[in-house]
């Protein structure tokens, strides 16, 4: 048998079996043979006493799981069960009396590195002397508690430091024999020019970053040789010289890890199995799968148990019939019949749940032939109405005629039509009188009617008649002489709304009539002439106009974006508008369709949920205090995390309402008589009360905090609240209230304090407010 948990995220965190999908769950027990037990010699196996009817039963366990987090303090769970002697299952009471194996277990690992400084200057200026660093434990780059890396792997933070030989002249060593110091003048490659001394020392720059990230790579260092001013020099001694590079090991690459492939989904007819492929350390520490290289991931996902199932039904395609035409587009079709592996017919309900294949489809024949028909032949009269015939025969389009029964008869087009040819009698054009003359001064047009006649002038068709001997339908005519003049229209509005602008008029030359007053015509009585016949000069068009001046013109000066208001995910980032002048000064005179978006969404990295702000200050390093999305209980819910610089974190749920909504109140006021309830019930200072309760209080609540493990609101802190008469005030609480004709039935044992109904508003969040 085997633990099966339903995990969640990267990190393998365990969440409810309702999560999961319930058809993918592997099997928790398998069938396994092992030699026979030697009786009586298991340590946690028995007989029962023998009231219990001598049943032999022992514990049996599975092996132990994962660890639940990837670093830190976890749990590993085993499968641990009652068996009997057959390996059944049998009541946990049959093995009371034996020692029952643990299901948990605590299991630990390092969520931390080791990092070191710099190794400081050697603590001699000359001789053998000590050199310090600092050692510290990190977490993604943040400094954590040194219990969270491995105590095992910490480095040294001392080593031995060696400076140039110290200066003496001197010394007398035993048997009173003089000692003269080293002289470095006698080494091969020192000169007289080039002697170390005291004075002169090798100087060291800082370790650069190592080169490679993961795995072995190296650090290099500036190491000159200074005298006692900080100058440059050769005089200092090779042989103490620090060295200039070091190897460094930033720990082994991560890789990636997988497990054995899950059991498949179905046992034949084509399933999936699946496996956990996950990005690791060699010490078994989990990353994200961006640390490890996505091309060469292994699939999580495959096909499985491919064959068919016995049994089972499928569809099978009969041929296709011959196409529906014997030329053109026509259409095929086919049978489909519900048949069994071993080729037994079925009901077509046993395919119902396959895809039904397609019983039609397009076809295409030859090309059909047509119909052919030639030019009209010539009337069969000379007069009168008659009668005109064509040929019209069957054909293939470049092979020529065919049988008619190949055609579509009832397209046929027609072999005969009737035809009219003008008539034997004699018909001549009838033309009306002239019409007056359509102008009132000068030249002008006039009109009459032409009607095609027969000998007793009844009009007949025109087409009886001959064309060309037809008489003109119009006529030029000239009345009398015309008198030209200019006519205006009104001024239109000025051209601007303010400043200077002009003013625009229509100007058209008119005719009228020798006789007419001038000063009484309209519109109705003159007519439109050429600009050429009236007289010069042309009146003016347009016009200047002056309107109040226009204030300073302005444009939309845009600020900066502003970052992002989520360091992950989905955010919003802004920026300031002005309206401003060319001089820089606030103006109203921009126009709204081109002001610029003040606001615009912005993404960061994909958020990684947490379900407490400690997890998500250990693993983002976050130390600043903000809204953030967490997982809780299944849910990922907006929280406001406080305190992150601490070593504890507070969670914290914003009110959206406001505070005038989330507020809690013990009014101050108590009744004289608590036997009364004067104003219905409702808050009035000027009732018969005394204003000496000591609970007075009222306090408003911007944020409540949460105990994400219980879903619990803690009512009493009241860090993100502010009171703003008397004592604080719990969140949810208030004094006893007062309730409209309604008589309190414990006022004879201490006056009530009289509370206001808007203490009744007050929010209570219950456990379990947020599921």
């Amino acid at each position: 048998m085997r633990a099966v948990r339903c995990v969640s995220g990267a990190y393998g965190k365990t969440v409810d079996d309702r999560e999961c999908n319930a058809a993918s769950r592997p099997r928790d027990s398998q069938e396994c043979e092992l030699p026979a037990c030697p009786r009586g010699s298991s340590v946690l196996s028995t007989l029962r006493p023998a009231a219990a009817g001598q049943l032999l039963t022992q514990w049996r366990y599975g092996s132990w799981t994962t660890c639940s987090v990837s670093c830190g303090k976890g749990e590993r769970a085993r499968y641990v069960s009652c068996r009997d002697a057959q390996g059944g299952v049998a009541d946990e009471s049959y093995c009371a009396h034996l020692p029952r194996p643990p299901e948990t277990l605590v299991c630990f690992s390092p969520c931390g590195h080791w990092r070191e400084g710099e190794w400081s200057p050697c603590s001699v200026s000359c001789g053998v002397g000590r050199s310090t660093r600092q050692v510290v434990c990190v977490n993604y780059n943040q400094q954590v508690d040194e219990s969270f890396c491995h105590p095992d792997e910490k480095p040294s933070t001392e080593q031995e430091c060696a400076a140039v030989p110290c200066h003496s002249v001197y010394h007398l060593w035993p048997n009173n024999q003089p000692y003269f110091p080293y002289d470095p003048g006698s080494h091969p490659g020192h000169s007289s020019w080039n002697v170390p001394s005291a004075d002169n020392q090798w100087r060291t720059g800082p370790w650069g970053s190592c080169s490679s990230t993961c795995e072995g790579g190296f650090q290099r260092r500036v190491v000159v040789c200074q005298d006692s001013e900080g100058r440059s020099t050769n005089y200092c001694d090779e042989r103490v010289k620090p060295s200039e590079s070091k190897s460094c090991d930033s720990g082994p690459c991560p890789l990636w890890n997988y497990g054995i492939w899950g059991e498949c989904t179905q046992a034949c007819g084509g399933g999936q199995r699946t496996r956990l492929v996950v990005c690791q350390r060699p010490n078994g520490q989990r990353l994200n799968e961006h640390n490890c290289d996505m091309l060469d991931k292994p699939p999580d996902v495959e096909q499985c148990n491919m064959q068919p199932c016995p049994g089972s039904a499928s569809w099978h395609r009969q041929p296709w019939k011959p196409c529906s035409v014997t030329c053109g587009k026509g259409t095929k079709q086919r049978e489909l019949v519900c048949l069994y592996h071993n080729q037994t017919q079925t009901k077509e309900e046993q395919c119902a749940h396959l895809t039904r294949p397609s019983t039609h489809k397009l076809c295409r024949m030859g090309p059909c032939p047509s119909w052919k028909k030639n030019k009209w032949r010539a009337c069969s009269v000379s007069c009168g109405v008659g009668v005109q015939t064509r040929e019209v025969y069957c054909r293939f389009r470049g092979k020529g005629r065919v049988g008619e029964e190949k055609c579509d008869s009832r397209i046929r087009p027609s072999t005969m039509q009737p035809c009219l040819v003008p008539d034997c009698h004699h018909f001549t054009w009838s033309a009306s009188e002239w019409t007056e003359c359509n102008a009132t001064c000068g030249k002008g047009v006039r009109h009459r009617t032409v009607l095609c006649v027969d000998k007793e002038m009844t009009p007949v068709l025109d087409s009886l008649c001959t064309p060309s001997s037809r008489p003109a339908l119009h006529q030029p005519c000239l009345s009398t002489p015309c008198q030209y003049v200019w006519v205006t229209a009104a001024w239109t509005q000025c051209s601007v709304s303010c400043g200077v602008g002009y003013q625009q008029r229509m100007v058209s030359c008119a005719a009228l009539p020798s006789t007419s007053d001038l000063q009484v015509f309209d519109a109705q009585s003159y007519m439109q002439a050429s600009p050429t016949e009236c007289p010069e000069p042309l009146p003016p068009q347009t016009k200047p106009c002056q309107l109040p001046e226009c204030p300073l013109p302005g444009y939309w000066k845009a600020g900066p974006w502003s970052k992002c208001s989520q360091t992950c995910g989905a955010g919003l980032m802004e920026r300031m508008v002005q309206c401003v002048t060319a001089k820089h000064l606030p103006s109203e005179n921009c126009p709204l369709s081109s002001k610029p978006e003040s606001k615009a969404a912005c993404r960061q990295r994909q958020c990684e949920l947490f379900s407490t702000c400690k997890e998500l200050q250990m693993r983002e390093g976050i130390r600043k205090d903000g809204e953030h999305y967490l997982r809780v209980k299944s849910r990922v819910i907006q929280i406001y995390c406080a305190e992150m610089q601490t070593n504890f974190p507070k969670e914290y749920v914003t009110l959206r309402s406001g505070q005038t909504d989330n507020y809690s109140e013990v009014y101050g006021y108590r009744l004289n008589n608590p036997f009364d309830c004067p104003f219905n019930g409702s808050r009035h200072q000027d009732c018969a009360c005394r204003n000496d309760y000591p609970a007075v209080g009222y306090t408003v609540f911007h944020r409540v905090r949460l105990d994400p493990s219980t879903m619990r609101i803690i009512t009493t802190d009241v860090q993100f609240s502010q009171t703003l008469l008397g004592h604080p005030v719990p969140f949810a609480t208030a004094g006893d209230c007062i309730y409209p004709s309604k008589k309190l039935t414990d006022v004879k044992y201490r006056p009530r304090p009289l509370v206001s109904d808007m203490a009744l508003h007050t929010r209570v969040l219950r456990p379990g407010f947020l599921q």
